[in-house]
């Protein structure tokens, strides 16, 4: 199985952090979180890694290369303009051929998600957490351990399940971001992609973790940190 991570972001809320690096090379205690996400892949066998770039890109290039001294093999594809999640992704198609996780580059979580992941048996998998306020996030609607859709930013939620963009996708994602039409703020979403999948009869399923964060905020960005010293990343 191969990976993509979604490294594009500028980071806009980290910023004056970002005004130098790209969001996904902020420093996690001493590391680039993008190193601690190629870290955790390989520990789970996945050595094959698209990296989807555009914001400072050879910041990304000069520090990683092609990956070869870490034991990786890495792919880097440049999205030329910010179009949303779905155009992202779909940059990626031409080096998938088979499921694979996708993973935000904001992401920090335990490594076992990922095994967990690869262990579902289902065409796609969410990850998620429980939230207190659902507000700020795209919320699941789920029945049973599928899930149905995503809501974003609810006034009344389905759930308190928040989807945190860690995912492992069917081939026919790509299909999907091709046809989805843009969203109200002009971005291809891949929730659209996603929905239009359920909605053909392809199944998701959720994850749920406890220990997991989305880097947007200072805020989160500390209990990033935290959080990757209590897992040992």
């Amino acid at each position: 199985m191969k990976a993509v991570v979604l490294a594009a972001g500028k980071g806009t809320r980290m910023k004056p952090i970002t005004d130098t690096v790209p969001k996904v090379m902020i420093d996690i205690n001493g590391k680039p979180m993008l190193q601690i996400i190629l870290e955790q892949l390989k520990s789970v066998g996945i050595t094959e890694i698209v990296v989807i770039t555009h914001y400072l890109e050879e910041k990304i290039k000069d520090y990683f290369g092609d990956g070869a001294k870490s034991g990786l093999s890495l792919t880097y594809v440049k999205q030329g303009e910010m179009k949303g999640t779905g155009d992202a992704v779909l940059h990626a198609a031409p080096h998938i051929n088979g499921p694979f996780l996708c993973i935000a580059g904001d992401s920090l979580f335990e490594t076992s998600l990922l095994t967990k992941l690869m262990h579902h048996t289902s065409d796609g998998v969410i990850s998620c957490r429980e939230v207190e306020d659902t507000k700020p996030w795209g919320i699941l609607q789920v029945e049973g351990n599928k899930v149905l859709k995503m809501v974003e930013k609810p006034d009344d939620p389905p759930s308190n399940l928040a989807n945190f963009s860690v995912y492992l996708f069917p081939h026919a994602i790509f299909d999907a971001c091709r046809q989805i039409q843009p969203s109200k703020r002009g971005e291809y979403e891949i929730n659209d992609a996603i929905h239009m999948l359920i909605d053909e009869g392809k199944v998701f399923e959720y994850e749920k973790s406890n220990r997991i964060v989305d880097i947007g905020t200072p805020e989160q960005y500390e209990k990033a940190k935290e959080l990757a010293k209590e897992l040992g990343l």
